[in-house]
């Protein structure tokens, strides 16, 4: 009786591990080409597609076109069940398409381009900004007036690779600084600590402005009128799931900037949207400041109406040329490989 209750019990062990075996889905490095199991779509029950999109910062205005798209159905009316990730620091984004873990997340175009040098290829399948928002900002007080005043003083920078046009911009004006590396606040700048930080103008400046300094009181650097308006946020998926999914990426892409042209045309539900979500998220937010981030966020999406939503071959050559000269980019990346509707 005992041998037979031990071989039974083995038998039963060994149909559970058979059927985990089986359940599980193995995920490979998608750095080689290869294809992974789960890298074409699937529909649910309900015949919508799910798949997961992360911004690459906290939630915030600056992704509004995405919270609209999602609240309002539009998302829906492509098929799409999209599912809205946390971003933010602990969640970065390219790192989530490497994984796995995300199908769509909103990128920088230098950051997006220089993950081919991480064995990363990405598509761009809508690029949402038309105009660069980086600027450096100092506080008029300090003497900065030109870029030359800032030779031998301490420049806040970003840890992150969003400090790269940065470093640019002071390499083509023969600045010699030091970098000091912040995090996201604007508190070294408030007190002195520091004599420049850079800043986005949808959010930082905004932020400066808030804590009591007015635009007289700022000398501000605009990168896009010192020869480096690369404009900065697009939506990407990975090379592979585009070549498995192509009208499911660029239905995405569409619908996003569908959301967008609605949140423009309607910013005040347009803020409804994103406040709730941001309290949901447990973000602090004040509704000021999320409104002048949705007016900078139309500006840019809008600078260039004609090209709405699309990256030109023109700005991409530009973006790849700062990252071969200046960033020592070794993998080089087309642009018809690199842009799911290319533009001439």
């Amino acid at each position: 009786m005992k041998l037979r209750s031990r071989t039974l019990v083995c038998l039963m062990l060994s149909i559970v591990v058979l059927f985990l075996l089986l359940s599980c889905r193995k995920k490979t490095d998608t750095s080689d080409g290869d294809s992974r199991s789960d890298a074409v779509a699937t529909a649910d029950t309900s015949g919508l597609i799910t798949v997961r999109f992360r911004p690459q910062w906290l939630h915030q205005a600056q992704f509004a076109g995405v919270y609209v798209a999602h609240a309002k159905g539009i998302y829906r009316d492509y098929g799409l069940n999209v599912i809205i990730q946390d971003g933010g620091p602990d969640y970065p984004a390219a790192k989530s398409l490497r994984d796995g873990d995300s199908e769509f997340v909103s990128l920088f175009l230098l950051t997006a381009m220089a993950q081919a040098d991480e064995g990363l290829r990405l598509v761009n399948v809508a690029q949402v900004s038309q105009r660069s928002s980086f600027m450096i900002a100092a506080k008029q007080s300090s003497g900065i007036r030109e870029p030359k005043d800032l030779n031998g003083r301490k420049v806040g920078l970003w840890y992150s690779d969003f400090r790269e046009i940065a470093l640019l911009f002071l390499q083509k004006n023969n600045v010699e600084a030091e970098i000091i590396p912040v995090d996201w606040t604007i508190n070294l700048l408030l007190s002195d600590a520091i004599d420049a930080l850079n800043v986005m103008r949808y959010n930082e400046y905004h932020q400066l402005m808030q804590a009591g300094l007015d635009p007289e009181e700022m000398t501000v650097f605009e990168m896009a009128d010192h020869g480096l308006n690369i404009p900065e946020d697009g939506i990407y998926c990975t090379r592979e799931f585009y070549n498995f999914n192509p009208k499911l990426a660029r239905d995405f892409g569409e619908a996003t900037m569908d959301g967008w042209l609605y949140a423009i045309n309607n910013p005040e539900e347009a803020l409804d949207i994103v406040m709730d979500i941001m309290r949901r998220s447990y973000i602090p937010a004040n509704r000021p400041h999320q409104r002048w981030m949705l007016n900078v966020q139309r500006d840019v999406i809008l600078a260039r109406p004609e090209m709405v939503g699309k990256l030109e071959e023109s700005v991409f050559n530009t973006a790849k040329g700062m990252l071969i000269d200046h960033a020592g980019m070794k993998v080089p990346v087309s642009f018809r490989e690199f842009v799911a509707n290319a533009v001439d």
